[in-house]
């Protein structure tokens, strides 16, 4: 009996033991090897050109993790956040429902006259504030205001900046304040985001950094195009990108949503802004209000949002089954490049594998992008340089010059058309490949139009 006693606490203590050993594996396999992410972190930025960025991890109570890299060289810092700034949009709007001042499933003509940015009256009477949160308006991407209509998309997801520009007005509507002394007064006070604003003005009087845009792989400081008040043909908008805010701030942001609302807003909204969704891609993720979700995209749930301006870049993600938050913040807008392997960068941030690529991809393929402006150039210039030597011919092949004065320069014209993107966004977001296709284009025309006039007054003379 003493010895079944001594057998059953041995068998006791050996499953003691390897319990205790597999939690402590199970816990160190799950934890996130900062200092190794910050190295690898510090060498990508230089490798990929990137002129400063900043980094902020969070659980519902601390830091978990802090730095900045480059040119930016504080933590309270500002950066423009691009469409992270939808959130707070969404947040504004559902403290005023839980005011009773907004219902969700009502006409936004019952809080605004929205038909002075509509073609139609009526457009706008059947578009609803949640329509206008999930991006299930009908209006599409590159609607302006003024010129707004419902398209046969309604009820369906088409991202469109102008639905948080009516959310904006909204919000001024009902609360009687502007936009930026509202989310000022219930998001940023609040929350303590002394290095947050709605302003450019307030932006740059909190040290706003530099943002850069990049041409031909050099990235390039200029000003933002920052939107001014809403108005007949404004496509960009402050409510739907335009807000700043430094890596700490957002940090005591994404608490905010860890801590159930932290008292700016209710738990119930928050979920709301979560999971109260609209299928995207055949379900590869969903898109709340202000905040998208996927059981599919990593290997675990996420919610995030990124941010893109003509010179910003941002991503804040929340991973609700680890109750952890993270902000990256970056001073440049390389939209061929760069902005694509930023995700990489981060990956590691979220516990997730990071791509190893065999060459030094931003190199690769900015290199690739150069050669092809390169080409395009050189076509354009030779007829400009042997316009001598083709005087001197006599025999002139017209259908050569028929490409390459009419066709060739009409294809380059339509490649906005081609990536049923507007000529003003892709001015706006790679200036460098807009100089080439339109410069390049006048000169192949222009040359036509000479050769065409010189070989007229030739054959009249003759």
């Amino acid at each position: 009996m003493q010895r079944n006693k001594v057998i059953y606490s041995m068998l006791i203590l050996c499953f003691f033991i390897v319990g205790i050993r597999h939690f402590f594996s199970y816990a160190e396999s799950d934890s996130v090897d900062y200092e190794s992410i910050d190295a690898q972190i510090a060498e990508d930025v230089k490798k990929y050109h990137i002129p400063g960025m900043a980094i902020m991890v969070v659980d519902k109570d601390d830091i978990l993790f802090s730095n900045t890299y480059g040119n930016c060289r504080d933590i309270d810092t500002p950066f423009i956040i691009g469409s992270m700034s939808k959130s707070f949009t969404a947040v504004a709007i559902m403290q005023l429902v839980e005011d009773g001042k907004i219902n969700l499933d009502d006409s936004i003509s019952e809080y605004i006259n929205a038909a002075e940015w509509f073609v139609q009256d009526s457009d706008c009477k059947k578009i609803t504030v949640r329509n206008l949160l999930n991006h299930t308006s009908g209006i599409t991407t590159y609607q302006m205001f003024g010129k707004l209509e419902v398209t046969d998309s309604y009820g369906q997801h088409v991202y469109a900046n102008a639905n948080y520009g009516l959310l904006g007005l909204i919000i001024e509507s009902v609360s009687g304040k502007s936009y930026e002394e509202y989310i000022t007064e219930n998001i940023f006070e609040p929350l303590g985001m002394e290095h947050s604003a709605a302003t450019l003005e307030k932006s740059k009087a909190d040290g706003l950094i530099d943002g850069y845009r990049n041409y031909f792989g050099i990235p390039i400081a200029g000003e933002p195009d920052y939107p001014q008040d809403i108005s007949i043909g404004t496509w960009t908008n402050v409510p739907a990108g335009y807000l700043s805010s430094s890596a700490y701030d957002m940090g005591k942001y994404l608490q905010m949503y860890l801590n159930d609302g932290n008292d700016i807003v209710g738990e119930g909204s928050i979920n709301s802004m979560f999971y109260d969704s609209i299928s995207v891609d055949d379900d590869a993720y969903f898109y709340g209000m202000g905040w998208q979700y996927s059981t599919k995209m990593f290997s675990q749930p996420v919610i995030w949002h990124a941010g893109l301006v003509e010179n910003y870049t941002s991503n804040m993600f929340i991973l609700p089954e680890k109750g952890i938050g993270i902000v990256v913040l970056v001073n440049m807008n390389d939209y061929l490049v760069g902005n694509n392997l930023l995700g990489n960068v981060v990956l590691p941030l979220m516990g997730e594998e990071k791509n190893i690529f065999p060459v030094n991809m931003y190199m690769f393929l900015h290199l690739v992008i150069d050669l092809i402006c390169l080409l395009i150039c050189i076509v354009a210039l030779y007829p400009l340089m042997t316009i001598k030597k083709w005087k001197n011919k006599k025999g002139v092949s017209y259908v050569v010059d028929i490409v390459r004065h009419l066709i060739l320069p009409v294809v380059l014209l339509c490649v906005p058309i081609f990536l049923s993107t507007p000529v003003r966004v892709i001015w706006l977001f790679a200036k460098d490949v807009c100089i080439v296709l339109y410069a390049n284009a006048a000169l192949l025309m222009a040359v036509g139009v000479y050769k065409f006039v010189y070989r007229l007054i030739s054959n009249s003379r003759k």
